[in-house]
């Protein structure tokens, strides 16, 4: 296998929850080493949600696997100061250290980047917070639902007339790790081509700002408010989800011009809708559009779903259906793309998890399942820093390290 781009790196990550873990992730399948950093009075919670079969430990959660493969697990008490010794001299050796703490912990811990930076001038040092580290909210604690609210995203998500709806799940954590890895990236090549290292204060609510181009844009220049709009879009109509035949069967259709809704009233046996003056033009489709979501469902109910999709896309429209994880998982498409791979998880056994989203043909990412608590801390302690096993087992003894 071809050297990975990031070989060589080490990343200190002090990070937890999902945003941070997914960035450093993705780092280590590209070669970094990932030292996490974590402690057992303080474990992350993802590491306690549900593991196989209802069971939960600290090593069983499939979640937390699926999101901190790649890495190296340090378990250390760090309001103990022998463990924050232990970290600042790790610091030393490494070329980023991320964290998603509440603003002001790591300068409790003398981690901040102010103090490190002395220890190791061109170090990159990335904090991901709800607000930043500055202003009035700095302190602000958020998740993934608290940061949509604060963003705006939750006033244009939804239905009409109906209360704010934010992103299910744990958005925008994993679009915000994502977009973590491409700063870090650009800071290591900043520091390779200057010598000069530097701090990445993230703000995820501004980062969610970045996703609602539309309604910042329309707000700024026009002085409007945009409005939940559910599934339509302003520019175009037919664009939602429609029943299928069978229950809870779903396809989703975009329509982006007039002869594709031509091509749509054909494949659902009504060509004479496109020539309606309700529904012929664009401007019309918009203006009718309910009567036309209408017209559209009274016809997509009659058809098996895949079959319909599959006419659709014959001709050339942006149709799919509405999967649920089961029909993703037994989808020939997403088997072939090789995207979930299946490793080792200690107590847990094999498991399945994704990994990156992209193919490369020069490099093939390197993944290992994620550790133990604590599964790497006398490996890095002797090799990192020179400690000898009786050192080790005073700090295990004293609970300095896990």
């Amino acid at each position: 296998m071809k050297r990975l781009p990031l070989k060589g790196i080490r990343v200190l990550d002090f990070g937890w929850i999902f945003a941070v873990p997914h960035a450093t992730a993705w780092l280590g399948a590209l070669g970094a080493e990932v030292i996490r950093v974590e402690s057992m009075r303080a474990p992350d919670l993802v590491r306690f949600l549900t593991g196989t079969d209802g069971v939960i430990g600290p090593n069983l959660s499939g979640v937390f696997h699926s999101i901190n493969f790649s890495r190296k697990s340090l378990a250390l008490d760090l309001s103990r100061t022998e463990a924050q010794e232990i970290a600042r001299r790790l610091v030393q050796s490494s070329d980023i250290v991320t964290e998603n703490f509440t603003v002001g912990n790591m300068q409790k811990y003398g981690l901040d980047y102010e103090s490190i930076r002395r220890l190791k001038p061109d170090i990159i040092m990335l904090s991901g917070t709800p607000l930043g580290q500055d202003g009035p909210f700095a302190q602000t604690v958020g998740f993934g639902p608290t940061t949509q609210a604060f963003a705006g995203l939750c006033h244009v998500t939804g239905y009409p007339q109906s209360f704010p709806c934010g992103i299910g799940g744990t958005w925008p954590d994993f679009a915000v790790g994502t977009a973590m890895v491409f700063f870090l990236l650009a800071a290591l090549y900043h520091r390779d081509r200057t010598g000069e290292g530097q701090y990445l204060d993230l703000s995820m609510a501004e980062m969610v700002t970045t996703m609602i181009p539309e309604a910042m844009m329309d707000f700024f220049l026009n002085g409007r408010e945009q409005s939940p709009q559910g599934n339509r879009a302003p520019s175009m109509a037919p664009h939602g989800v429609f029943p299928a035949a069978g229950e809870d069967r779903w396809v989703a259709i975009a329509i982006a011009s007039d002869p594709e809704f031509a091509a749509l009233c054909e494949v659902l046996g009504v060509p004479s809708l496109a020539s309606d003056s309700a529904y012929a033009r664009l401007p019309e489709r918009l203006g009718n559009v309910e009567m036309l979501e209408n017209e559209v469902a009274a016809r997509t109910r009659d058809f098996d779903r895949d079959e319909l999709v599959r006419r659709l896309r014959e001709r050339g429209l942006a149709a799919g259906p509405v999967y649920n994880t089961h029909e993703l998982a037994a989808d020939r498409a997403f088997r072939a793309s090789e995207m979930m791979i299946t490793r080792e998880h200690g107590e847990s056994g094999a498991r399945a998890v994704p990994g990156l989203p992209v193919k490369f043909s020069a490099i093939e990412p390197d993944y290992c399942g994620a550790p133990r608590i604590g599964q790497h801390s006398e490996e890095i302690l002797s090799t990192l820093l020179g400690m000898d096993a009786e050192e080790i087992a005073r700090l295990k003894e004293s609970k300095v390290i896990f």
